[in-house]
């Protein structure tokens, strides 16, 4: 009941925000329909920086899905030569009314193919956009899976990677949480579409009782008997994104934004 409960008020919210924001993702803010914020570098103004991309999770509880501006305007304000943006994945919203086009399905299984071919539209028009040299991204949980399958189906755009309480492999995901199968990607099953020399690094909190560490333990293994440059980082803390993992993840980005 009280799962129920948690998905009519995120229904309830979403039809509220999405009338009020539908004209909202367009110009300077909008890329391939979503709605971003963007920190540090301007578009055109010279150089050729690196494109940090933040991506946020499922927001299953609902309300605004912008935890991640936060962390891309601090990265932003530490780097030179720095572009980090902030993306809605389809369907989410921001607390000022800023919402991407598409559905969040009800904010389950939302990396599905068409959710996760909107977002690698959106990387590819804001790496053109930025005039970006490389990108590197940080994806926690629902974004994790789903930057894990964009890398993966789309060879080249994407090259740093850091997955956070990472569903890497969404059916042994599903059966953790007494969930059937449904239409979300798996990460794992695109390990193979990453170009060599590509760092992977997968960060979990030893505690995540959601994404569980070995979800990303056994993705690494995976990467790296392809020859991927790819590790995983157990720290302190369960599945949200705070404290140590949020920390960990950042430097971790910061190390490939070079």
């Amino acid at each position: 009941m009280k799962r129920l409960g948690v998905r009519v008020l995120a229904g309830l919210a979403a039809a509220l925000f999405g009338s009020a924001g539908a004209l909202a993702c367009e110009g300077d803010k909008c890329a391939n329909g979503l709605a971003y914020e963007a920190f540090g570098a301007a578009p055109g103004g010279g150089g050729r920086p690196v494109l940090a991309v933040f991506v946020h999770g499922d927001v299953s509880a609902g309300g605004p899905a912008d935890y991640m501006y936060a962390y891309a305007r601090q990265f932003a304000a530490g780097r030179k030569n720095v572009v980090a943006v902030a993306l809605l994945r389809p369907g989410y919203y921001d607390r000022t009314g800023h919402r991407s086009d598409g559905s969040d399905n009800g904010r389950r299984d939302t990396f599905h193919s068409g959710n996760n071919s909107a977002v690698a539209g959106a990387i590819r028009e804001l790496r053109q956009r930025f005039n970006a040299r490389s990108v590197v991204a940080l994806g926690h949980s629902g974004g994790a899976g789903t930057i894990g399958v964009v890398a993966g189906n789309n060879p080249g755009l994407i090259n740093g990677l850091v997955l956070v309480s990472c569903p890497c492999d969404v059916p042994a995901w599903y059966a953790s949480r007494g969930r059937r199968p449904g239409s979300a990607q798996s990460p794992v099953d695109y390990v193979s579409g990453i170009p060599g020399g590509t760092p992977i690094v997968a960060v979990t909190g030893q505690a995540d009782d959601n994404t569980r560490p070995e979800l990303a333990t056994d993705y690494v293994a995976k990467a790296q008997a392809r020859g991927l440059a790819a590790k995983v980082q157990l720290v302190g803390g369960g599945h949200g994104f705070s404290g140590a993992l949020a920390a960990s993840s950042v430097s971790a980005l910061g190390a490939m934004a070079r």
